[in-house]
């Protein structure tokens, strides 16, 4: 009898069991959180190497073209290219284009279906990063001319990509992907993670109909010249 009392003893009761699922349902609760910060910590990462790639590439771009920026989207022909297109002959890895927190944010030939015979061919399908107007201006209004490296007074200052999207004005917001940072990258080739607080939503752009709403951000202090604005637009001067 008692052999059999102390193997009894030995098994586990149901309130038992029941604590330790308890226990363990508190812990993922905690350390779930934390796993995902770490992740996106290390999206945010590979967003940071994109965007000093593509810093390089458009560094390479004005060198080739007497030192004047690509255009944002200009007619080419029959098709729209883009700063996209422009670029892709520096950029080596073809997964440049896309966050990886969002690799589908901005489908490029859907925004441009609506136009002649849409995007160019070979212009990367999506994209996360936007781009700031004010250095890569749009080419369909007559005579316009992208500003030259001589034009930016504060290099270290401008803002030239960055993790964003565009909106259904057209007008492009950050987008804080990376536990509340947005990457972007400056005219002097540098690369910085910038803070932003959520103020609102909004719908997408899309040529083809109302596209998924877009999350609002404002930028922080963080972010100079362009704090307290929603996208990264302007020339500090």
């Amino acid at each position: 009898m008692d052999r059999f009392s102390s193997r009894r003893r030995s098994a586990f009761t149901l309130i038992e069991l029941l604590v330790v699922i308890a226990i363990i349902a508190i812990l993922a609760a905690i350390l779930f959180p934390v796993f995902s910060r770490a992740r996106e910590a290390a999206r945010k990462t590979s967003c940071i190497s994109n965007l000093r790639q593509y810093a390089l590439a458009t560094q390479m771009y004005t060198q080739d073209f007497d030192e004047r920026f690509p255009m944002n989207s200009y007619l080419d022909g029959s098709c729209v290219a883009t700063f996209y297109l422009e670029v892709d002959p520096y950029v080596k890895n073809k997964q440049v284009p896309q966050c990886p927190s969002e690799r589908d944010a901005m489908d490029i030939p859907a925004m441009f279906a609506g136009f002649a015979a849409g995007a160019c061919p070979g212009t990367p399908q999506f994209t996360g990063y936007a781009v700031n107007t004010s250095v890569f201006v749009s080419g369909f209004s007559p005579g316009v001319q992208t500003p030259s490296l001589a034009v930016i007074q504060r290099p270290s200052d401008t803002i030239m990509q960055y993790d964003g999207n565009v909106n259904f004005d057209t007008t492009q917001p950050v987008q804080a992907r990376h536990n509340g940072t947005f990457v972007a990258n400056y005219v002097d080739g540098h690369v910085k993670a910038i803070s932003a607080r959520e103020t609102g939503a909004s719908t997408q752009f899309s040529t083809t109909g109302v596209g998924k709403p877009i999350k609002i951000y404002t930028i922080g202090a963080n972010g100079g010249f362009y704090k307290d604005m929603t996208a990264c637009v302007g020339i500090p001067r």
